[in-house]
């Protein structure tokens, strides 16, 4: 880990009155001395902080395709063998391993700057300094908390490096970390904006509330446990973050993520909550686009200017996400009348499935044009969107549930045009009020060794709002199956949204619902061509539970030492 005195200050220019504030990317290097001259170099230096978490190793790609393609629900879905971070079989020198730990420690290092030089800015009003500070110290305590979620053990510095050799710092145990990020993310509410006086992709009092019971949940759950009082903690944060009743739930779940391909702010509904913020296609001057809907989205091989927009289509889902979707009433079985081929399989009642998992493809024809067809169904007509025939192949021979990618986020909702192959504005959720409303659910259940009405409430929401007509939940669920119904909903409502993976490592549940996965890859719903999927769920070892500290990290840092489900 290496903290320089001497920082990216410039990072991007600034648009305060929209979702633009991060936009292009010069990169000047300037020394304290010599900045902080006004206001607006202030907050020049404050967006390095937020830069550092919508770089492309970071929410622009890496970290999402990491963690969605290595939970129970996703993998990464490629005709040859993927490796690396995508596989559950990188390494201590794995490049990308490294990248996210340098742009997490840059994020720090970049907010440890702004903190101890911000006070030196002449005629800045006080209550914006303390807005600015407010985000400053919540954007450190949330890198430390990506930090310590994925590698367990690690160096925690709140100030600035002072001398070229001041390089040496220990770990600190991970439950020390986040003690640490839940203690500055407390102090941090009482000083950052509310939500509706808050610029789009900035952090406001919700984000904040929001995250703390994320990371109280982490305290709760393994392999910390710290039980009943984290929960009562995040039970606290989560119920906080609709206090004045600024959030709601948007009645149509495919709209929250149109609008975040097509760079919508929700005032109305406030659902999204804090998002990672992308603009622009890097064919002009703005430098802040990611790669969501690229990487993640349905894979199309057409790259031209009508196209709804090239995509790899990298994750897809896994039979146990399809299955998630047909077992309604939350027992861990099918429901009667959804089995394969069924009227209900068919004609969904949760409109989630065929927004998640992706109901189309495109294929490419003799022409060289490229036609969405239908993923349809066994033993149905193989037509494309439009009803057509294909001749060739007039029937579905197989379901293929498994080749279906991700479809969360679709690029056909871009407002930047021409969609470039490769960079793309959606911006990527971080933060939505169904997550809050689930982890209510959770933690009121642990509180009580069983469901209350909050509870009850708080997931019939979620459910109704995709579900018509759908069983309401009721208090006579015991304390194990509403468990089991609330992780089962949190992978049916957030899947693909990088939550997954740390979700089930918190309950423990991670080595067991792989080992599932490895299973049902020998069902027949699986295509032949795609069961080397086998291969990133059997590597899912206790081990790749962690990513490695990077060696060249050990090579800077003598006190630094390897985790230790990797020595």
């Amino acid at each position: 880990m290496k903290f320089n005195k001497i920082i990216t200050a410039l990072a991007f220019s600034l648009a305060l009155g929209s979702c633009d504030f991060l936009d292009t990317v010069p990169q000047d290097f300037v020394a304290p001395e010599n900045f902080f001259k006004n206001a607006d170099e202030a907050f020049m230096s404050l967006t390095t902080v937020y830069n550092r978490l919508t770089r492309q190793e970071v929410y622009g790609n890496v970290y999402p395709l990491m963690v969605t393609g290595t939970d129970d629900l996703g993998y990464y879905d490629r005709n040859t063998l993927p490796v690396g971070i995508y596989n559950n079989n990188y390494s201590t020198s794995d490049p990308d391993v490294l990248k996210l730990w340098k742009f997490l420690y840059e994020g720090i290092s970049n907010a440890n700057f702004f903190l101890e030089n911000v006070d030196k800015t002449p005629d800045m009003d006080e209550s914006v300094k303390t807005i600015y500070k407010g985000e400053a110290k919540f954007l450190r305590a949330y890198c430390y908390f990506l930090l310590a979620q994925c590698w367990g053990n690690v160096p925690y510095r709140t100030n600035t490096q002072n001398t070229p050799t001041d390089v040496d710092l220990a770990n600190m145990p991970q439950k020390e970390v986040l003690e640490n990020v839940v203690a500055e993310m407390e102090e941090a509410e009482g000083m950052v904006g509310e939500i509706d006086a808050v610029p789009a992709g900035r952090v406001s009092k919700s984000a904040v509330r929001g995250i703390l019971a994320r990371v109280y949940l982490k305290l709760a759950g393994w392999p910390i446990n710290g039980g009943k009082p984290m929960y009562e903690k995040a039970n606290y944060w989560a119920k906080q973050v609709n206090k004045d009743s600024k959030h709601q739930l948007n009645p149509d779940y495919k709209q929250i993520f149109i609008n975040y391909a097509s760079d919508v702010v929700d005032d109305t509904y406030r659902e999204s909550i804090w998002e990672a913020e992308f603009k622009g296609n890097r064919q002009d001057a703005h430098q802040g686009s990611g790669r969501i809907g690229n990487t993640i989205g349905i894979s199309n091989g057409d790259s031209s200017l009508g196209s709804d927009g090239y995509s790899y289509g990298f994750i897809s889902c896994t039979l146990n996400l399809w299955d998630l979707y047909n077992d309604l009433d939350g027992d861990g079985i099918v429901d009667e009348g959804f089995e394969e081929g069924s009227m209900n399989e068919r004609e969904h009642p949760d409109v989630r499935r065929d927004w998640n998992i992706a109901p189309y493809r495109f294929a490419k024809q003799s022409n060289g044009n490229y036609v969405k067809f239908a993923w349809g169904y066994k033993g149905m007509p193989n037509v494309d969107v439009n009803g057509k025939v294909n001749e060739k192949n007039p029937t579905i021979a197989a379901t293929q549930y498994v080749q279906r990618n991700a479809g969360k986020y679709r690029r056909e909702y871009e407002k930047v045009l021409p969609r470039d192959k490769n960079q793309t504005p959606t911006n990527y959720p971080l933060l939505r009020y169904a997550d809050v409303l689930l982890m209510i659910a959770e933690s009121e259940n642990e509180i009580n060794n069983g469901p209350t009405q909050a509870a009850c409430d708080a997931i019939n929401a979620v459910r109704e709002r995709s579900i018509p007509n759908v069983t309401k939940i009721t208090t006579n669920m015991n304390y194990e199956n509403f468990k089991q119904l609330v992780k089962d909903e949190r992978g049916r409502e957030l899947c693909f949204e990088g939550l997954r993976k740390y979700d089930l490592i918190r309950w423990n549940d991670y080595l067991g619902n792989m080992r599932s996965v490895a299973q049902n890859t020998q069902d027949s719903r699986w295509d032949n061509d795609k069961k080397f999927a086998v291969s990133y769920a059997n590597n899912a070892t206790e081990r790749y539970m962690w990513l490695p500290i990077p060696n060249r990290e050990l090579g800077l840092n003598k006190l630094l030492q390897q985790n230790d489900a990797w020595k």
